[in-house]
């Protein structure tokens, strides 16, 4: 499988948008939901300006509201491509940025560059920079 991640910055919404390949001869099937936090609690990876990959400043475990209904895998056929979003809220907290994603946030410093990456089905995409605005 092969990832490709680009974001969506508006005010205090971030969306990181999740391209996925297929670039095997067969047909693949996979959860790519985030109901109970886990898909950006285990994929998503976070650099400061240094490189430094970045400590969660929260991890949320989030038992999902049972309904009784089954959640649908997702398939992609050979050379298919799938897009997914995960979103993200950036609060301030105490003069500090916190990037929100459900099941996983991170401080981030005001006007710095940072470096988020997507890991997923053993595959690990592109390294995106992003500068969160300053006031």
């Amino acid at each position: 499988m092969k990832l490709n991640i680009s974001y969506h910055l508006e005010e205090t919404r971030f969306i990181l948008h999740i391209e996925i390949t297929n670039d095997t001869d067969k047909e693949r099937s996979f959860y790519c939901y985030n109901d109970t936090g886990g898909l950006a609690r285990n994929g998503i990876r976070l650099f400061n300006a240094n490189h430094e990959q970045a400590e969660p400043y929260e991890r949320a475990f989030i038992s999902p509201l049972y309904t009784g209904e089954q959640v649908r895998a997702d398939v992609l056929t050979p050379n298919e491509t799938g897009q997914f979003e995960l979103p993200a809220k950036i609060l301030e907290e105490d003069g500090e940025l916190i990037l929100s994603f459900k099941g996983i946030s991170f401080r981030i410093v005001r006007g710095e560059k940072f470096y988020i990456t997507f890991n997923f089905l053993g595959a690990i995409s592109n390294l995106l920079e992003v500068v969160a605005e300053s006031e």
